[in-house]
């Protein structure tokens, strides 16, 4: 007892201390909190509930509880706690604990995931994002955080996805600090909430009862960034006691955590590829017929002339045809980037627990995560190859080849004009009529996402228990700022030299790109575009659960659950993005400055280091963009606003049975689960310019069956079966849509009829614990996805699209008989995945010496599938691919050391490529992509003394670049990007 008082009075201390902590970044900005770090000297039951055979409530099917008197000390303790959590359940799961998160090296939760079997991660601004889990993407994996489904929004630049408005989680929104652990359920059972094709993963914070004595942890970081050259804080810190009233034990435990991170990201862009022939093609030479452009006197365009002051190719020049044709293939915006990246990120968790008896335990859970991003995109490119002659846009017909080289990309696969035929990419090109744009994009979002849960956990009986789950959570996404600037200098030279690297190209240019006085910012040659938009996500749920020990042999549960959904999507723009005032070129370098320099990492080559882009702020605060007022007033973008509510009731019913006292080392559950989902759905419709509301729902029942075999003590054998579904993505399931009843009748649009995507899936796999905190297994799995969801265009009738009869009011049309055109999100044939994980994970306690201290984690996943894809919805062209976002290849491997003292570990994380987009958004091309990356991080720690710990981390430490593509023929670069390495070093003290 007097250990206990003396360490309740440093925490009081302390607490005072982290007060002061946590208010002083407050003042500076919005709020500011220091993060926990729970790991360290914690029970062995810190990160998991009691044994339960119902589970607990706020805590899903909870972990099983290990020996009182193993103690959780460091990072070697923590894996083996993971196995035996792994080990004991009856489905599949991968577990990371506390100490795991405090001493890997991670920006946010997406990165902490990576280390589990079967899990990548997508980046965006060099950042984990999103998970896929054994090649299922995000839209496929459920989160619930305490218990409850959630969804985290983001925002993202173009090229990395935008903002999220589907039904994937974003992980970057909250810190991995704020939570105790995070499991990943790669196989059903009838008590899991339904909704997961891939897994369900679970992120559960710190609870009070966790701790066996007062805690007290902070930490301070500083973080460096090798690109930016910048250094920004991070702090964590958790606080947490119980006491012994006249009512009961109570608990109270506070965590929080903030950072500040500012980067650069460099890259090239290609905004695509083109064919040489789209847009109207390139200025023809003279004397050649038809004459591109058409003679336009007041563009300068004659026979002799491309543009005012470009004159012609001369007759007989063979560029052109060379050149112009649909099997040669140009960037449309080349173009370099350099990003400037300035986020918060905020999180604070409450967590109160009242037992006021034995067998009664209630508690109430607050999480908080507020998450701001202000981010720049200042680009430099050649605008005409995406452009053709419509005023404004006076592009690629008025541009003329001077000088060319091809490089053969091989013969192409792709349905089409250019099926098996020899296609090319622009190698080295000179071209004059180029218009030259500094494109200067500002995003201002932040995103927050607040829940409230409150549970209880009962002992009615001695074989009957039960609990309750309810809460209430929201995802306010609100992107305050998203405008484009658009300027540059018309009818210049572009040079193109791809020679010596497809990657990273010289670029250059025919005038001086950092004098403000070569630009123009005027009406009909510059644009300034505004786009800012919301999303609202609101949930509620409730559950109960019964489970009664029927026997020794099999213990019976029973529970029911509801939530309801609601998403809003309101977007607006300007009305006239070419409303834009007439600057002179003094005005113009008031309201501009240079970018930093531009291409550390780039190979040498003549490019620009640094081009006039727009100073945001100071064009805001004149012309009063930041209210959107007068010329920059702003307008609802009905056809991108939509609405969708979602009710789903489900209940199961599960026996978890054990077989071991008859002689037969089997384990396992068995259950059905129903699901009932109503969904309401509103999107505006540009046929009769208003909202119309469609209804769908649709019901499932889901068995599914676990087996656990204990062949022995340390070797396990697994099988299980389930029905699962994923849920249609929002994007589809707007009911707005453009019908036209003249000529031949069409519905372009989305399909909120649509049923969910269904799957029968079977998993297989051996375990071998053959040594403490050691594992060897093998998992097996395949998933017969019986259908999938892509856009198609078939003949229906109108009353079988699913919308409102009213769109089609007085047109004298049969709803039963008048067949459409229907172009839709419809449910097409699936296709089976398949794939095999392999993990092991080892400590070198056999070695000698210091080697002893080593140990060893790996895994390896294989997945493979196949799709068949429409390329045209219209047409009858298909390729068949993996499923979007699955890589074939993937494995993490760490190595690392623990003495008394010193932590350290080292980590590399490879994925393999991986499709994005199918059909590409540019013509004549498959697919767009994601090519393989191999990252690597690494940490270090050294204990001063009990309470005082330095740390060290780097994250993508050789700072890799990250490249996309477009056709899996061609292969030619998208983006090509980089953010530099980032380094922590900080201390963490514990009272």
């Amino acid at each position: 007892m007097p250990n206990i008082a003396l360490r309740r009075a440093h925490l009081l201390a302390g607490a005072a201390g982290l007060a002061v902590a946590l208010a002083q970044p407050a003042t500076a900005q919005t709020s500011t909190v220091p993060t926990p770090q729970p790991g360290g000297s914690v029970p062995a039951n810190t990160e998991t509930a009691q044994s339960d055979p119902s589970g607990q409530a706020g805590n899903p099917q909870a972990l099983p509880s290990e020996t009182a008197d193993i103690v959780v000390t460091g990072f070697r303790a923590s894996l083996n706690s993971a196995l035996e959590a792994k080990r004991e359940t009856l489905s599949s799961i991968d577990v990371i604990k506390a100490e795991d998160i405090a001493d890997f090296p991670d920006n946010n939760l997406a990165e902490s995931l990576q280390r589990v079997p079967g899990v990548s991660i997508n980046r965006a601004g060099g950042e984990g994002r999103a998970i896929t889990v054994r090649g299922l993407s995000g839209s496929f994996t459920r989160v619930r955080v305490n218990g409850m489904e959630a969804q985290a929004i983001s925002g993202a630049t173009t090229s990395d996805r935008g903002i999220n408005t589907g039904r994937g989680f974003d992980f970057n929104v909250f810190a991995s600090e704020l939570f105790n652990n995070l499991v990943v359920r790669k196989t059903a059972d009838a008590e899991t909430l339904e909704g997961s094709l891939g897994a369900t993963v679970d992120l559960n914070v710190a609870r009070p009862f966790d701790y066996k004595e007062p805690t007290l942890v902070v930490s301070a970081q500083a973080g460096y960034n090798g690109l930016a050259e910048k250094m920004d804080p991070k702090f964590t810190g958790v606080v947490s006691d119980t006491w012994d009233t006249g009512v009961g034990r109570i608990g109270l435990l506070v965590s929080g955590a903030y950072s500040k991170r500012r980067y650069y990201e460099d890259q090239f862009g290609s905004g695509g590829w083109n064919p040489a022939t789209t847009d109207g093609g390139f200025c023809s030479p003279v004397g050649v017929t038809p004459v591109a452009p058409a003679l336009d006197p007041a563009q300068g365009t004659t026979a002799t002339a491309c543009a005012t002051g470009v004159a012609r190719p001369a007759a007989g020049d063979t560029l052109y045809r060379q050149v112009n044709r649909s099997t040669v293939f140009l960037p449309r915006l080349p173009r370099y980037g350099r990003f400037n990246h300035n986020q918060q990120r905020l999180g604070l968790t409450l967590s109160a627990q009242w037992e006021p008896a034995e067998g009664i335990e209630i508690g109430g859970d607050v999480l908080f995560s507020d998450f701001k991003v202000k981010r720049e995109e200042n680009w430099l490119e050649g605008f005409s190859f995406a452009r053709a002659i419509a005023a404004p846009n006076f592009g690629k017909p008025q541009t003329a080849i001077r000088e060319a080289v091809l490089r053969n990309a091989g013969t192409s696969g792709t349905q089409g004009a250019n099926f098996g035929q020899t296609v090319y990419d622009i190698d080295y090109g000179v071209f004059d009529g180029v218009d030259v744009r500094s494109d200067t994009q500002y995003d201002r979002f932040r995103s927050r996402f607040k829940q409230y849960t409150l549970h209880g956990n009962f002992e009615i009986t001695d074989t009957l228990k039960g609990s309750l789950l309810g809460g209430i959570a929201s995802t306010n996404f609100d992107q305050k700022d998203q405008t484009t600037f658009l300027f540059g200098r018309n009818n210049t030279r572009q040079t193109i030299d791809f020679r010596d690297d497809r990657n990273q190209p010289t670029i250059s240019y025919g005038f001086d790109v950092t004098d403000p006085s070569q630009y123009t910012l005027a009406p009909g040659s510059a644009e300034i575009r505004a786009t800012p938009s919301y999303v609202d996500n609101k949930n509620k749920m409730i559950e109960g659960n019964l489970s009664w020990k029927a026997a020794d042999l099999v213990t019976l549960k029973i529970g029911a659950h509801y939530d309801r959904f609601d998403f809003a999507n309101i977007v607006y723009q300007r009305a006239n993005n070419f409303l834009v005032p007439t600057l002179t070129s003094q005005q113009l370098a008031g309201l501009t400055r240079l970018t930093e320099d531009f291409g550390k990492g780039f190979p040498d080559g003549v490019f620009p280091k640094n081009w006039v882009a727009i100073d945001y702020e100071e064009f805001a605060k004149q012309y009063g963009l930041d209210n959107y007022s007068g010329t920059f007033a702003l307008i609802q973008n009905n056809s991108a606003t939509r609405f969708v509510k979602e009710d789903v009731f489900s209940a199961y019913g599960q026996a978890d049975f054990n077989l071991e006292s008859l002689g037969v080392p089997v384990r396992g559950n068995a259950g059905l689960r129903y699901a009932k989902t109503k969904l309401s759905s509103t999107g505006f419709s540009s046929s009769i310019a208003q909202y119309v509301t469609a209804r769908n729902d649709y019901e499932d029942w889901l068995p599914s069956l676990n087996l656990v075999g204990d062949v022995t003590n340390n070797l396990l054998v697994r099988a299980a079966y389930a029905k699962v579904i994923t849920r249609p993505e929002l994007t589809f399931l707007n009911p707005g849509a453009a019908v036209t009843i003249s000529g031949t009748p069409s519905v372009n649009g989305g399909n909120p009829l649509l049923d969910p995507i269904r799957a029968d899936t079977y998993d297989a796999s051996i375990e071998w614990y053959f040594a403490k905190n050691s594992l060897l297994s093998a998992a097996f799995f395949y998933k017969d996805i019986k259908s999938y969801i892509q856009n198609q265009a078939t003949q229906q009738t109108f009353n079988q699209t699913g919308l409102p009869l009213s769109l089609i009011a007085n047109s004298g049309l049969d709803p039963n008989v008048t067949l459409f055109t229907v172009n839709q999100a419809r449910n097409t044939p699936g296709g089976p995945l398949k794939g095999v994980e392999v993990n092991y994970q080892q400590a070198f306690t056999f070695l000698p010496g210091p080697l002893a201290n080593t140990g060893a984690l790996f895994n390896y996943t294989y997945v493979d599938s196949k799709i068949t894809y429409f390329l045209a919805a219209s047409t009858a062209n298909t390729t068949e691919r993996d499923l979007l976002g699955l890589s074939k290849d993937a494995f993490n491997a760490t190595l690392y050391y623990e003495d008394k003292n010193l932590s350290a570990r080292i980590s590399g994380a490879y994925r393999g490529p991986y499709i994005i987009a199918l059909p590409a958004n540019n013509p004549l091309q498959d697919l767009e992509g994601v090519d393989k990356s191999l990252v690597f991080d690494l940490s270090a720690s050294y204990q001063l003394t009990d309470g005082i710990k330095i740390t060290f981390e780097g994250l993508n430490i050789f700072d890799r670049f990250s490249r996309q593509f477009i056709d899996s023929d061609r292969d030619s670069t998208f983006v090509y990007a980089h953010t530099g390495a980032q380094f922590f070093l900080g201390a963490q003290v514990r009272f």
